[in-house]
């Protein structure tokens, strides 16, 4: 291998594993949240944080599961991009929950300040989590049709 070509292999090589390392990512932050939400957000309503959390950790898993494989079945892929929207929406909804506040008739109220933008970070999961399934579903079929020519 020439001097030349080195750079070439690295970014290749570094692009053809970004929508695994984006899914790593997604997953240590996605088990973060589910503990640090576990440990904090324990009455009423803000379960629901800790519930998208954990369906982030699935999801990631799912994703690294279905990148890793060598196929990636439409219907399986498609209903994973459908569980990251949710994810990204519950995201949106926990950020109006913050800002409305506790609701009477919702069980025990928590009087903590409630940080408005705090749940966007389900909304950026939900996003990076999306995004690198579409890239490596993308690579993939890139893949099988280099390969079919072939």
């Amino acid at each position: 291998m020439q001097a030349t070509e080195f750079p070439r292999t690295v970014v290749r090589t570094i692009a053809e594993r970004r929508p695994l390392i984006m899914s790593v990512a997604v997953l240590a932050w996605s088990v973060k949240y589910t503990v640090s939400l576990g440990l904090t957000h324990t009455t009423g309503p803000e379960v629901y944080g800790v519930m998208t959390a954990a369906l982030s950790v699935g999801a990631a898993v799912a994703n690294l599961v279905l990148l890793r494989s060598g196929r990636m079945p439409v219907l399986v892929v498609g209903g994973l991009l459908a569980l990251w929207v949710l994810i990204a929406v519950a995201g949106l909804a926990g950020t109006i929950a913050h800002i409305v506040g506790p609701v009477a008739g919702h069980g025990p109220v928590d009087l903590r300040p409630r940080p408005i933008p705090a749940p966007l970070v389900f909304t950026l999961l939900g996003a990076v989590g999306g995004t690198a399934l579409f890239l490596g579903r993308r690579a993939a079929a890139r893949r099988i049709s280099n390969h079919e020519r072939e």
